[in-house]
C-alpha cells in the first residue's frame, strides 16, 4: 500500500489523484486549500508541522508500506519514526521542502542527516537541491530522484494566449528580487504589473506606472499574465527550485520571458535561452526588458523559444507516472 502525506490540501493533484487511482491512501494533515491564491507563510507551515493530526499517521502505515510525504510535515514525522512512535515503512520518500535562505539551509541539513534511516530518500524539483542532497545531507545518489515539475494549475483561460497588451508582468512569492526589477523598470518604456504576496513587501514607487496586486487568486493571476506584452521574472541567485508555477504560465500562455539566470529556470528552458540576464544586474535587467518591450523580432524570438520548450516538456509524460515509478523502484 502507497500511503502519501499532504501537508496542505489539494496540492500536487496531478500526483495526487493518479496515485490514487493504483490505489494509495491520502491523508492531509494540513489546512485546506481553495482555489485562490496558493501563497503560505512561514508560520502557516510552521502550525501545520505541530498540529496534533500529525498523531493520526501512527496507524496508517506498516513495515511493509510505501509512503509519500509532501511538504514540511516531514520532519516531525521523520522524527516520530526515528523514536519509534511511527513504524518504518519500507520504503518513504519526501519532496516539496524547498529552502531559499543558506542558513536555513544548513540546519536543515543536519536535520536531514540525524532523522534519516535506510528506505528513505528524496524528490528533488533542481539540480541544485540533489546535489545538496548527495553531498551535504549524505544520501546516496540513487535514493534522490529528479523530478521536473509540471503539474497543472488553476486559472488557465486558454483564449488569452494570443493577446499581446502594453505592460510588464512580474509575480510570485518564493525567492524574488522585486527591489532589482523596480530599478531596473525605472528606464524601462512599458508600465508594470506586479502580482505578489503581502509578505514580499512590495511597494509603489512615487510617480512610478507601477499596479501592485496582493495574493490574487490563480485565475486573475494568469489572466493578468497572458494579458502582457512581456514577462519579467526576477529572482535571488540563491535558493532551489523557484519561479516553476509562474514558468508553468509562461509556457502555456506563450509569453515572451525576461529572467535572472536559475538553474531551475534552464531545466525548463536550456542554458541558451536568450532571455536570461545575469544575477544582480539591474543595468541588464532593464537592458532586456526594453529590448523586449520594444523590438518585436527580439520579442517574437523569445516567444519562439518558450513555444519549443512548451513543446518538450509535453512529451516528458505524465508527472504522477513518474512519481509512482520512483515510489516502486
Amino acid at each position: 500500500m502507497i500511503q502519501i502525506i499532504l501537508s496542505q490540501a489539494g496540492g500536487y493533484q496531478d500526483v495526487v489523484a493518479y496515485l490514487q487511482q493504483q490505489g494509495a491512501h491520502v491523508s492531509n494533515m494540513g489546512p485546506e486549500r481553495g482555489r485562490g491564491s496558493s501563497f503560505r507563510g512561514k508560520l502557516s507551515i510552521l502550525a501545520a508541522m505541530v498540529s496534533p493530526k500529525l498523531w493520526g499517521v501512527r496507524k496508517l502505515w506498516g513495515s511493509d508500506d510505501i509512503v509519500l510525504l509532501i511538504g514540511w510535515q516531514a520532519l516531525p514525522i521523520l522524527a516520530m519514526i526515528r523514536c519509534g512512535l511511527v513504524k518504518r515503512p519500507r520504503k518513504l520518500l519526501v519532496m516539496a521542502c524547498f529552502v531559499h535562505s543558506v542558513r536555513a539551509r544548513r540546519g536543515l541539513n543536519l536535520l536531514w542527516r540525524a532523522l534519516r534511516f535506510p528506505g528513505m530518500g528524496f524528490i528533488a524539483f533542481s539540480k541544485g537541491e540533489g546535489d545538496n542532497l548527495i553531498q551535504a545531507v549524505g544520501m546516496a545518489p540513487q535514493d534522490v530522484y529528479f523530478h521536473l515539475w509540471r503539474q497543472e494549475l488553476y486559472g488557465f483561460g486558454g483564449a488569452a494566449a494570443a493577446v499581446e497588451g502594453d505592460y510588464v508582468f512580474a509575480g510570485g512569492y518564493s525567492n524574488r528580487d522585486y527591489d532589482l526589477l523596480l530599478q531596473a523598470m525605472a528606464g524601462v518604456s512599458a508600465p508594470l504589473v506586479v502580482v505578489a504576496a503581502e509578505r514580499n513587501h512590495v511597494s509603489v514607487p512615487a510617480q512610478s506606472r507601477m499596479t501592485l496586486h496582493l495574493d490574487l487568486p490563480e485565475a486573475q493571476f494568469e489572466s493578468l499574465l497572458a494579458a502582457s506584452r512581456v514577462v519579467a521574472m526576477p529572482l535571488k541567485s540563491q535558493g532551489e527550485a523557484c519561479g516553476q508555477s509562474v514558468l508553468l504560465r509562461v509556457l502555456r500562455n506563450r509569453k515572451p520571458l525576461v529572467a535572472t539566470r536559475h538553474e531551475a529556470i534552464e531545466a525548463y528552458l536550456g542554458s541558451d535561452y536568450p532571455g536570461f540576464v545575469p544575477h544582480d544586474d539591474v543595468e541588464a535587467m532593464r537592458a532586456t526588458l526594453e529590448r523586449a518591450v520594444e523590438d518585436a523580432t527580439f520579442r517574437k524570438a523569445l516567444s519562439d523559444a518558450i513555444m519549443q520548450a512548451e513543446s518538450r516538456l509535453a512529451k516528458v509524460g505524465s508527472p504522477g507516472e513518474e512519481i509512482h515509478r520512483f515510489l516502486l523502484s
